[in-house]
């Protein structure tokens, strides 16, 4: 599933360690960070982190926007 701008994701299990946010946290894409020839999704997760870049392969799309 490709990850869009409005999706709700949470953090994803990798290699059984999380990203260093909280796993039970459910953020809404909010905009790509682009550099060079890839682009990682901005995630806000709550007011404290309200745009945080996060690698694709660490989130989990759990409501896709429309």
């Amino acid at each position: 599933m490709e990850i869009k701008v409005g999706d709700l994701v949470k953090p994803s299990c990798i290699g059984g360690a999380y990203p260093e946010i909280n796993e039970t946290w459910i953020g809404i894409v909010i905009g790509w960070d682009l550099r060079g020839d890839s682009a990682d999704p901005v995630v806000m997760w709550n007011d404290r982190f309200p745009s945080e870049v996060e690698y694709k392969e660490q989130l989990e799309v759990i409501n896709e926007s429309r």
